[in-house]
């Protein structure tokens, strides 16, 4: 299903602010992880939710927990281009997914590259995946849910598990403005690019390197794998995004292999615009559509 969400202006201060105090992830490293660790974002949820640092799998991880949960699980992997972010500086938005879907939500703290390139995060991501399984938890009650490069490591995770890994997958999936295109190959680069307030070619360009770790792109492929095993799958972008065809082209390949696919564009947001939730009524609006989606497809 193909949905062109409404717009609406409360998104323009949103775009204010990203030009006025932009991150370049073409900038120095260490920079960029210090501008992600200044961004709003990392508060924990209030109570009665609980937040409790642990390990899954080897991999150190967040987990946010409340009384009313109604049991499943959701693991989440957070934004940063693959370079930068973590799980606790991504709190507000893991926490506000939690209360959406009315679930314990376990937050992977992945290794960043280029000290970790690939397959390392993808591979953490399985770990704790396998951990929750090997826990006694099925695989159809857990949801997997990335923002940004961390869609795209979820996206990897599970389209590896059509191939060598071969092994269970979640119940769900649900992807926020997924980097899925290591090569960059698509329009919208060029076509929205005056639009993105957030990213810019040359920035992802880094990341997909550092990532990488000289490897050419086509080992961390999603859009041309198999992708016939994947679950349901909700995808959602910001229409102003340079990423906007990843989003576009992963939908289409989704469908084309027969899976359930809900593709979401929202007209004049910004790249994984639910971040902004606590000011952005979209924002929680998409977040809601997530809890629900959730909710439809790992059943408690």
């Amino acid at each position: 299903m193909v949905e062109e969400v409404r717009v609406v202006t409360e998104s323009n201060r949103i775009v204010e602010m990203l030009r006025a105090n932009p991150i370049d992830f073409a900038d120095d490293l260490l920079a960029v992880r210090a501008r992600f660790r200044a961004l709003p974002g990392a508060e924990a949820p209030t109570a009665p939710a609980r937040v409790q640092e642990s390990t899954l799998g080897g991999v150190p991880v967040i987990e946010i927990s409340s009384p009313d949960d109604e049991g499943g699980i959701v693991v989440f992997v957070h934004a940063g281009g693959f370079v930068a972010g973590s799980a606790r500086g991504s709190l507000a938005l893991a926490g506000r997914i939690a209360a959406a879907c009315r679930r314990r939500l376990v937050s992977v703290d992945y290794a960043l590259a280029p000290e970790h390139p690939f397959p390392a995060a993808r591979d953490q991501v399985a770990a704790v995946f396998d951990a929750l399984v090997a826990e006694g938890e099925h695989p159809s009650r857990i949801a997997l849910v990335g923002a940004s490069a961390g869609a795209g490591l979820a996206l990897q995770f599970v389209a590896a598990r059509g191939g060598s890994a071969a092994g269970p997958v979640p119940g769900a999936l649900a992807v926020l403005s997924p980097f899925v295109d290591l090569a960059l190959t698509g329009g919208s680069m060029t076509a929205n690019a005056a639009d993105d307030p957030s990213l810019t070619r040359a920035g992802l360009a880094r990341c997909a390197r550092d990532y990488l770790g000289g490897r050419p792109s086509s080992v961390a492929d999603v859009l041309g794998a198999p992708l016939g095993h994947f679950p349901p799958t909700l995808v959602q972008v910001g229409g102003r995004e340079i990423l906007l065809d990843d989003s576009v082209r992963l939908a289409s390949a989704l469908a084309a292999a027969g899976v359930e696919v809900r593709f979401e564009s929202w007209s004049g947001q910004v790249h994984v615009f639910p971040t902004f939730a606590a000011v952005l009524a979209e924002g929680r609006e998409a977040i809601e559509r997530i809890g629900e989606f959730v909710r439809r497809y790992a059943p408690a």
